[in-house]
């Protein structure tokens, strides 16, 4: 059972680091976007930078950027943005992978547990004398046997819903981000951006 407490404190543990991590990234003051792109609409690149910079959302820094590589080689924005992004997002799903890890193999512990536990049952009857079998030890050994597997799915289920709430999250803010680069590029003016649109 040990190993499927342990698989639950790390759960738990990921799940509230993961969850403060993101209300941080969605704590900033929503509007930053609108006052980057009048900078970039007013040709205020350095202002437009320094705005993005300061916000605290993911997007902010691959907004930064952009707008950088629109001030140094502006063909170059698009891949900077995917560059950037992919960083960004890797950081939001660091120890993602590892919620899943447990979700699959918390149950596979509890089986584990189970079937040990079945096995030390049938050895212990083994060598009793069958004529004064109780059924009532009989049900006590299965049921101490079978705690493990409900225990592991008592930590799966949990862990998974979990993932998916998490994994939603961040799906939410590669949308946000890929919608934010694309009204950049059109804020700056970009011939591309406006084709698009």
């Amino acid at each position: 059972m040990f190993p499927i407490y342990a698989c639950s404190i790390v759960g738990l543990g990921v799940f509230f680091a993961k969850v403060f991590q993101l209300r941080a990234v969605n704590a900033g003051d929503p509007r930053w976007f609108e006052a980057v792109a009048d900078r970039l609409r007013a040709g205020s690149l350095e202002e437009a930078k320094r705005r993005a910079r300061e916000a605290a959302h993911p997007c902010g820094r691959v907004v930064s950027a952009v707008v950088h590589a629109i001030d140094e080689q502006p063909s170059m924005a698009e891949s900077e943005a995917k560059r950037v992004g992919s960083i960004e997002l890797a950081r939001l799903e660091r120890n993602l992978p590892l919620l899943s890890f447990l979700a699959q193999i918390a149950p596979l512990l509890g089986l584990l547990g189970t079937v040990v536990g079945m096995v030390e049952l049938f050895m212990g009857l083994q060598g009793a004398d069958h004529g004064n079998l109780a059924i009532g030890d009989l049900a006590g050994g299965i049921w101490k046997a079978l705690l493990t597997t409900a225990a592991g799915l008592c930590v799966a289920v949990p862990v998974l819903a979990a993932h998916a709430y998490l994994a939603g999250r961040i799906d939410a803010i590669r949308l946000e981000l890929a919608d934010v680069v694309q009204r950049t590029l059109y804020a700056a003016g970009l011939g591309e951006a406006e084709d698009r649109q």
